[in-house]
């Protein structure tokens, strides 16, 4: 029995943990080591049997992290940006296409006369490299410390507009092959696609949440999970819409409905334990096998169409930002001139831009071209624009402290809450005569010394760090503010209020709360 490739995924998995421990200590983003990591290997092919594949990325690995990160988007704050979301990810992935597709035109035309490329070759190109690739982006914003409204906007998008990539892709590449696809039926194809994938995404993600409130088993309802993300996508492909989409929708009924009516906080936890391993896992070996890809092409022999490449996706991704930043802070997102900034230089591409073009058969006009263009745009994206990301931020004033600094908040934030809550337990087991005097007086004095320790080393770090206490007052403010949201109801419930009483309060409330995501950053600013 060959087992070559079982024991290269072994190596890589030793790789992938090795990398994990090593970036903790050195100031290097763990998305932008594994691709360098990934690029040794791929010189000097130590892992040859190891290679991305449209098979490999769409339905083993992708379906995964789209669901993961959608399984924790709060659909009420989804939709609070929906517009936001909806205009870079539909018509921003469109006019993306349509910018670069023009510019990689006119500039081989200017300096490559003799490669004669087509349109239909220079709008596929556009198509598969419009889009921000989610487990790219999401991996690299994922520890910036970023405001709550910010991380929505940016992981709504990297989520939806991959799948609205892909589906303007299939419909070039089928006009390109001779199907007869004008502009209205290619709309019209392109919405199907798209609502056929929300429709099964909604319906399977709400039959799970109704499955998981008839059990109450974690091992069961992880294995429920497993079946709607892998499902979910496989259903939608052969009812010929998007998998994608289908199964980002699937995620987020999931995260927002089963969770919270049909799961006990035991399997919730467990559920988000899962699946964070398993992202952890399938993240690392993405951006292994990115590097790995990367070594196939000689870059260096298309660097001026991969320079003419990359300043048409940046400059795209400018004109789509600020040319809609009015409509979208007409429509509430407050989007500033810096965040837009961020905006700018955060839209990085990588896996799925690699995977479209790899999934073109070997023999497809200009494709070696395209190949080049592609990988050399994920190249500097990734590395250049990925590590640039957090002094660019820290530069413009956005990000107050450092990751560690946060962390050891964190620790001590969370430490406090466990051992104030395990003091109070002792008193408990003490009143009703569990434990005896003398354990007692042993476990309360040892608990306090761990509570003074936990107080005093979060009272120094607020004396150092000024950023800290003022999120933390932000942070209980916006909890307190919750907590009389549910006691209005709570009232109204119990016959104490009014109907009307209860909508005016909770519009209050609401008012404050609004009014505190809109101040999150710079004064009102996102």
């Amino acid at each position: 029995m060959e087992l070559a490739l079982e024991k290269e995924i072994i190596w890589l998995l030793i790789i992938v943990t090795s990398v994990a421990m090593i970036v903790r200590r050195i100031k290097l983003p763990y998305t932008v080591a594994l691709v360098m990591v990934g690029l040794a290997l791929g010189f000097s092919h130590a892992l040859p049997d190891l290679h991305l594949t449209p098979d490999i990325l769409f339905f083993v690995l992708l379906p995964p992290l789209l669901f993961e990160a959608a399984f924790h988007l709060d659909i009420r704050d989804f939709l609070k940006n929906g517009w936001t979301i909806a205009i870079l990810a539909i018509p921003g992935v469109l006019f993306t296409m349509l910018v670069v597709a023009g510019i990689v035109f006119l500039g081989l035309e200017i300096t490559q006369p003799g490669i004669a490329v087509s349109i239909g070759a220079v709008l596929l190109f556009g198509s598969l490299i419009a889009a921000t690739d989610p487990i790219s982006v999401l991996a690299i914003f994922k520890r910036l410390g970023i405001s709550k409204k910010f991380t929505i906007i940016i992981e709504g998008e990297s989520l939806f507009n991959d799948g609205t990539a892909v589906v303007i892709f299939t419909i070039v590449l089928a006009a390109i092959n001779g199907a007869d696809i004008g502009l209205v039926s290619g709309i019209q194809k392109f919405f199907v696609l798209v609502a056929g994938g929300i429709a099964v995404g909604a319906c399977l993600g709400l039959f799970k949440s109704i499955l998981t409130a008839q059990v109450d088993d974690h091992l069961i309802e992880i294995t429920l999970t497993t079946i709607l993300v892998y499902g979910s996508y496989l259903v939608a492909e052969e009812l010929h819409v998007s998998g994608v989409i289908a199964v980002v929708v699937a995620g987020m009924m999931s995260g927002n409905f089963g969770t919270k009516y049909g799961m006990s906080p035991t399997t919730k936890l467990a559920i988000s334990s899962f699946w964070e391993y398993v992202v952890f896992v399938v993240n690392s070996i993405v951006f292994i096998l990115i590097g790995i890809e990367l070594t196939v092409v000689n870059l260096l022999d298309n660097i001026v169409p991969i320079l003419i490449a990359w300043g048409a996706v940046l400059l795209s991704r400018l004109m789509v930002i600020y040319l809609t930043r009015p409509v979208l802070n007409w429509l509430g997102s407050d989007v500033s001139m810096k965040w837009a900034m961020v905006l700018v230089w955060g839209g990085i591409r990588g896996s799925i831009s690699m995977v479209l073009i790899l999934s073109l058969p070997q023999d497809f006009p200009f494709r070696e071209l395209i190949l080049s263009m592609t990988f050399g745009v994920v190249f500097i994206t990734l590395i250049g624009q990925g590590m640039s990301m957090r002094p660019l931020m820290k530069f413009l004033g956005l990000v107050t402290g450092t990751t560690k600094e946060r962390e050891v908040y964190e620790k001590y934030r969370g430490g406090l809450s466990a051992v104030s809550r395990v003091m109070v337990e002792i008193e408990e087991m003490a009143k009703t005569k569990m434990i005896s005097k003398d354990v007692h007086k042993k476990m309360k004095e040892e608990y306090k010394e761990r509570l003074l320790a936990l107080e005093g080393g979060l009272s120094d770090l607020h004396l150092e760090k000024d950023f800290l206490k003022e999120e933390e007052y932000i942070s209980v403010k916006r909890h307190l503010l919750i907590v009389e949201k549910n006691a209005i109801k709570s009232a109204f419930s119990q016959g104490l209020i009014s109907d009307d009483a209860l909508k005016e309060l909770t519009k209050e409330v609401d008012a404050k709360l609004d009014l505190m995501e809109s101040e999150d950053d710079e004064g009102g600013e996102v």
